[in-house]
């Protein structure tokens, strides 16, 4: 995969991965989970980098309720309001995960904060051309093949329970160096933070 990865500076938002504690944690889940959610950002406050880069140590993956957990002592870093924003992070996108289709319509994983992934669909298909969808517990990676990025970039795009909006695709295309025409031969990858609806800077071709 040829990956010419454009990164434009976005200090707000945190795409970096750290290796995650492996002290006692709680599932953080919604009381009702919804399979039908569909998010369409914002709905929550912004974490910094710093902010991500902390909790990453208190994150991790449980593949056996394919949900995501924290650890009770990042209350010993974070001031009460800040944990409560990483808990609502982590719920949100544990939602998502609860909802991902396992009719094979989707190509959808997670990667935890050790960098392992695991599959959540029956089929995981990889290198370019692929419409897909990653989740981190702060943001998703998002591909888009290229036989439907033209679609994308008029309509915007649904995958995952993610909403994408149009305008976030164009600027994506544009930091990966992709110029959207009739003929497009390359897909697409981006990184985007849907829980607060913006583009990470992250952006490549397939």
């Amino acid at each position: 995969m040829n990956k010419n990865t454009v990164k434009l500076v976005t200090p707000i938002i945190a795409t970096s991965l750290a290796f995650a504690s492996v002290a006692p944690a709680i599932v953080v889940n919604a009381d009702e989970i919804n399979n039908n959610t569909e998010v369409s950002a914002p709905s929550v406050g912004m974490l910094t980098d710093a902010d991500t880069l902390a909790a990453n140590n208190y994150i991790s993956f449980d593949i056996n309720t394919k949900q995501f957990v924290v650890d009770s002592a990042i209350a010993n870093i974070f001031p009460a309001e800040k944990v409560a924003l990483v808990e609502e992070y982590v719920k949100q996108t544990n939602i998502q995960l609860a909802g991902i289709k396992q009719d094979g319509s989707e190509v959808a994983s997670v990667v935890d904060t050790d960098g392992d992934e695991t599959v959540l669909t029956p089929v995981l298909l990889r290198g370019a051309g692929v419409n897909s969808i990653t989740f981190h517990w702060n943001y998703a990676r998002i591909k888009i093949k290229a036989s439907s990025v033209s679609d994308a970039v008029a309509l915007g795009f649904i995958i995952g329970g993610i909403k994408i909006e149009a305008d976030i695709i164009k600027i994506a295309c544009g930091a990966a160096g992709l110029k959207v025409s009739k003929y497009i031969t390359r897909g697409i990858w981006f990184d985007y933070n849907y829980l607060v609806g913006v583009f990470t800077g992250n952006a490549g071709l397939q």
